[in-house]
């Protein structure tokens, strides 16, 4: 059995926090660039307007294989409620709620880019209170980062638990997960992959006809409508690089529209877990960025995420509570993230290490990433 994760407090941010260099843009007087990045699939442009205020530019890349689409109206408006109700309740916690008590990361409803700022190709641009993701800060090795990155961690599950108490009760049929779908056409050979087609063919071999079966099952099972409790509104791919906190600490966002779904609350914080799991198994294996960079508790990261996440009297019985197939979920956003790296990135030999990785974790059934 799983070890059972503790729900730890979460650290306080200092009063007046000193921003890390990585967060600060260098000092420039009107709408700036201040970084870009991205694959084949997405390329992101962070701009610096003045007076703290950040636009996140995502526009679709050369393998990006579908449009981005805004939620459905009513969707729209569950997630604009779902946003108020988490304003409110940071408003209650008051100036003095040190702990975050109440708090959880508001949401970024992304629109339509202007032509003038995403050229031909579209994309969808978000405002935000920072040029930073926890995705970087996380692992940076600053303390004043990390710090930052937990507590966004701890809002970041609050605010999914908020999504998670609104069933799909939407007149439009739910949309199809696309991380899973992505998953699937790779699993099935109809993506047409290259380097993904190498990936796919070495991870046959690792895994073996019975942990590849299992891999498809969970995948298709994923796809499929929720039973007991019905569908209820997803984020669709929560992420560290989607969460972005304050400089100052005081709040953190978190981007939300284009792979926003229903289905099965399993998904949503098992993508989260999913990544922590695979951020500290590179870490100790020395794979990747992961592997090079400065320790970093990533078992604390997660914890700070399950305590966001699990209601006061559910946390005594941590893993018990969360929702059935978290660890089926998380094992699958491994294999999500293994796929598309190989696809929109390229190759890499570390690639052979992760097909072992995700081996091990489907051969436990998912248990190594609720194991904090």
């Amino acid at each position: 059995m799983a070890d059972r994760p503790q729900a730890a407090p979460v650290p306080q941010a200092p009063q007046a926090p000193a921003v890390p260099a990585a967060v600060r843009p260098a000092g420039a007087a009107g709408s700036v660039t201040v970084r870009e990045y991205g694959t084949r699939y997405l390329r992101i442009s962070v701009r610096y307007h003045g007076d703290a205020r950040f636009s996140w530019l995502r526009v679709p890349g050369p393998a990006h294989d579908r449009p981005q689409t805004a939620p459905s109206p009513a969707a729209g408006a569950a997630l604009r409620r779902v946003d108020a109700a988490v304003a409110d309740a940071a408003s209650g916690a008051g100036a003095g709620a040190g702990s975050g008590a109440g708090r959880g990361a508001r949401l970024a409803l992304g629109e339509r880019a202007a032509a003038s700022e995403s050229g031909e190709r579209g994309g969808v641009v978000y405002r935000v209170p920072g040029a930073v993701s926890v995705a970087r800060l996380l692992p940076s090795g600053d303390d004043t980062a990390y710090r930052l990155s937990v507590r966004a961690l701890a809002d970041l599950g609050r605010t999914l638990r908020q999504l998670h108490d609104v069933p799909w009760e939407f007149a439009e049929p739910v949309p199809p997960h696309h991380g899973v779908g992505r998953l699937l056409a790779w699993i099935s050979g109809t993506a047409p992959d290259g380097d993904g087609a190498r990936l796919r063919a070495l991870a046959h071999d690792r895994l073996g006809a019975r942990l590849w079966t299992r891999l498809t099952d969970w995948a298709v099972a994923a796809q499929e409508p929720p039973g007991r409790g019905g569908a209820v509104l997803l984020h669709g791919a929560p992420s560290t690089g989607w969460l972005v906190p304050s400089p100052a600490g005081d709040h953190s966002v978190l981007l939300t529209g284009e792979e926003v779904t229903g289905g099965d609350p399993a998904l949503d914080l098992g993508w989260v877990l999913g990544e922590l799991h695979e951020l500290r198994s590179a870490a100790a294996r020395g794979l990747g960025a992961a592997g090079q960079g400065p320790p970093v508790d990533y078992p604390a990261a997660a914890q700070a995420l399950l305590a966001g996440y699990l209601r006061e009297e559910d946390a005594a019985a941590a893993v018990e509570t969360l929702p059935a197939g978290t660890a089926r979920a998380a094992t699958l956003r491994l294999a999500v993230h293994m796929r598309d790296f190989a696809s929109f990135v390229g190759w890499h030999e570390d690639l052979r290490r992760y097909a072992d990785l995700l081996a091990e974790t489907l051969d436990a059934d998912g248990a190594p990433t609720l194991r904090w």
